[in-house]
């Protein structure tokens, strides 16, 4: 999710520069709703990454003629589409890859290496998108992510709090999920730190995540008062966003949720599992600095990074070996935005 939202930035520039032209959005389906009503898209066209189903959606590709394609985020199998895009400016993005004779190379076949930005070290994933404006003499508008949601979503989320008796920003919300294993939090933390919001606080709690986090939500939820306890799973990603729009506090391990916060500007608390026992960084590309926020306001972001070991998180009490961030760590960071 992320890899599209740090886009956004990037897309809004090019149509304020040229707000005469069309620009089109080529990604995953199941991502396309993010970019639903977003003012500076002119269409969405699905990326299915299997060959078979490439071909079915050529036919869209065909229909238009481009000036550039500008390469955000892709994966190698990119290369079987780009042949079918009518345009000879093509660029990309990437950080050095050698072969075995230490020869720079590209990281997606088919595109020339005088086509490809490369740095040389780790920059956010914002600033490498806006790096490509550069090329066709856009300036940059900000480093701000942008999700638009309609007046009707805010309402039916309104209408879905209250009947639970809760009002806008009289609740924090929790996504209880996380994509990798090393990115969720512990249960039994989420678990404590819900019953320290409820006990010392007048704020409900909401319970999310995507259908891949039931079994975890149903656990936390379980343990929880389900008079101020909000169980939130199977929601479409936009009522996600609309449910997070009206949070108090954002408060998630580095996921897609966390992006979408930054993106509806509510006060998030980001959980990273970024470092390793010897205080390296998982990879060089891992990490707040450099997908975390950017250019925020302290009063809405802020970040806790804990360590991690083969990827399985262990907690101990001598931080030189690894730390998982604690309940007292993310209480603090809620009284600070309180």
């Amino acid at each position: 999710m992320g890899d599209t939202l740090w886009g956004t930035p990037a897309i809004r520039a090019v149509k304020k520069k040229f707000p005469e032209i069309d620009i089109d959005l080529l990604l995953q389906p199941h991502w396309q709703s993010l970019f639903a009503e977003n003012p500076y898209i002119s269409k969405l066209i699905p990326y299915q990454p299997q060959w078979y189903r490439q071909l079915l959606g050529l036919p869209n590709l065909l229909k238009d003629r481009y000036e550039h394609v500008l390469i955000f985020h892709a994966n190698k199998n990119i290369s079987r589409v780009l042949p079918w895009l009518r345009c000879s400016s093509i660029w990309s993005m990437q950080y050095p890859e050698h072969d075995k004779d230490g020869n720079i190379i590209a990281s997606l076949p088919g595109i020339p290496l005088d086509k490809i930005v490369r740095f040389e070290k780790p920059v956010h994933a914002i600033l490498r998108r806006l790096a490509l404006l550069q090329l066709i003499n856009v300036p940059s508008d900000g480093t701000h992510m942008d999700i638009f949601l309609k007046d009707d979503e805010i309402e039916n989320t309104k209408l879905f709090l209250k009947k639970y008796n809760i009002k806008t920003k009289d609740f924090i919300y929790l996504n209880i999920g996380g994509s990798a294993l090393y990115k969720q939090w512990p249960i039994n933390k989420f678990v404590l730190l819900s019953k320290t919001i409820l006990r010392k606080t007048s704020l409900s709690v909401v319970l999310g995540g995507g259908p891949e986090d039931t079994t975890r939500i149903d656990e936390v939820h379980r343990q929880l008062d389900p008079r101020r306890v909000i169980h939130a799973s199977n929601r479409s990603i936009r009522e996600n966003c609309a449910l997070i729009s009206q949070a108090k506090i954002l408060i998630t391990p580095d996921s897609g949720p966390m992006h979408i916060g930054y993106a509806l500007k509510v006060p998030t608390i980001g959980l990273f599992w970024s470092i390793n026992s010897e205080g390296m960084q998982r990879n060089r590309l891992n990490g707040p600095d450099y997908c975390g926020p950017l250019d925020l306001d302290k009063s809405l972001s802020s970040v806790i990074s804990g360590r991690f070991m083969d990827n399985k998180l262990i907690d101990s009490k001598d931080p030189g070996i690894s730390k998982i961030i604690s309940v007292e760590d993310v209480w603090d960071k809620i009284t600070g935005f309180l």
